[in-house]
């Protein structure tokens, strides 16, 4: 018998799952559902199809969560409290073969407008060319150090190398490609300051051209997904756009070099019980995929790297490991990637509630995703953060399906290939 190589299987795989969701949803949205209500002298019965019932919860989903992105973005309560001085803070930049790029980083860096701060560049041993750029900097910039990775290979290693070399109680992470607003850093201090352990701004791609756009109309639903778990008591924090403390990164030991150190770290926190406090209206910025080819990478590497941790996360659960919070933990990750299956679900209900002539049934929802994205777009236009959207803003409603197709491909791909390799997005600078 033939060998089928894993490839194969990865690809008829997603299409039968993405199949089998689509014909599951047909199939339940054509029950027909009854609600009676009983006024007194008369009985009111409402008889409706499954599938118009669920594009109403979708749609209040959608709704209801970009809402309150929408205030925690446009929010007008008084400012976070910020400082301009204080014990020192160091800023740390891994880099690897980003020598075209980490100018935008370490340049916003050093225009930072708070005083006491040194920015370490992090760069691998055997990228010379990163090296020399990272030198360079440092020679023009006076807060701007370089370190050479002693724990070569990944994001994680360079970042606990920092810390461990480093004498400072005060730490931030960023990106190579990641513009800092000059008011980041004050205001990160600040929360560190009165006691928080974590301190997590928000960070969205570039929008300057259609596959552009499309990575920040991303972003955006994805912030917008998060907020429902964050009534709950779970906030993200990540390895960029981000401020800790050392007593906090040592409580979780720090960054685990998994393909996802970022979402590692955010469940690690949340099971020491860490204060992570999340501020979205602090906006930076990063250099968005340019490809479509690199935007379906990307995407897939952190969809891999969710599935990584939600295994390592399962591990420790069932050793006893994790506690409580470790089964919270694992149920969060479920259910995100359960939710993204459930969007193929939808898809087949949507079409046939338009075959049925029900088109507000997509307009309903896809106008209150727009506005969302419009919403938030304006904020960081206004201030600063991006110039304006493209015409490709109008293919945002296809990035749930996308979703689930995204999910069935990474996990038949971390269950049958994936080697610990990770996809590298082409970064040009822009």
């Amino acid at each position: 018998m033939q060998f089928v190589p894993s490839r194969l299987l990865e690809h008829g795989g997603t299409a039968c799952g993405a199949a089998v969701l689509l014909a599951f949803g047909l199939l339940q949205g054509t029950e027909i559902q009854t609600l009676t209500l009983d006024l007194l002298v008369v009985t009111v019965q409402f008889v409706v199809l499954e599938a118009l019932s669920a594009m109403a919860v979708f749609t209040f989903f959608v709704s209801l969560t970009g809402l309150l992105l929408i205030r925690e973005v446009w929010q007008s309560r008084e400012p976070l409290e910020s400082v301009t001085d204080g014990p020192r803070l160091t800023a740390v930049v891994p880099v690897y073969r980003d020598h075209a790029v980490m100018d935008v980083s370490v340049e916003s860096l050093a225009a930072s407008a708070y005083e006491n701060l040194e920015v370490v560049i992090v760069a691998e041993p055997n990228d010379e060319a990163t090296v020399e750029r990272a030198r360079e900097l440092a020679a023009e910039y006076d807060p701007v150090e370089v370190l050479i990775n002693g724990e070569s290979g990944s994001k994680a290693g360079a970042i606990n190398y920092a810390v461990r070399e480093r004498d400072s109680d005060h730490f931030a992470v960023f990106d190579a490609d990641e513009w800092i607003a000059p008011e980041f850093l004050p205001t990160a201090m600040g929360q560190l300051l009165e006691g928080v352990d974590v301190f997590q701004g928000r960070r969205v791609p570039r929008p300057t051209g259609p596959v552009e756009t499309v990575a920040y109309c991303e972003r955006i639903v994805f912030h917008a997904s998060y907020k429902m778990v964050e009534l709950f008591g779970f906030t993200n924090c990540r390895s960029s756009s981000t401020a800790f403390t050392r007593e906090a990164i040592e409580r979780v030991g720090g960054y685990d070099d998994v393909l996802t150190e970022d979402l590692a770290f955010a469940h690690a926190c949340y099971r020491e019980g860490l204060d992570v406090r999340q501020a979205r209206h602090c906006t930076n910025t990063m250099e968005a995929p340019h490809t479509l080819r690199d935007l379906w990478g990307q995407r897939k590497r952190w969809r891999v790297g969710q599935v990584e941790v939600l295994h390592a996360t399962l591990v420790d659960f069932l050793r006893g490991r994790a506690g409580r919070r470790g089964l919270i933990s694992v149920g969060r990750m479920c259910s995100s990637l359960f939710g993204c299956l459930v969007t193929l679900v939808l898809v087949s209900k949507l079409l046939l509630l338009l075959v049925l002539g029900v088109e507000s049934a997509f307009l309903v929802p896809a106008a209150a995703l727009l506005a969302t994205i419009g919403l938030v777009a304006w904020r960081d236009a206004r201030d600063g953060r991006i110039d304006d959207l493209g015409w490709s803003v109008l293919f945002a409603p296809l990035l749930y399906p996308a979703f689930g197709v995204l999910t069935l491909r990474s996990l038949l791909e971390y269950c049958l290939s994936w080697d610990g390799r990770w996809y590298r997005v082409e970064k040009t600078g822009s």
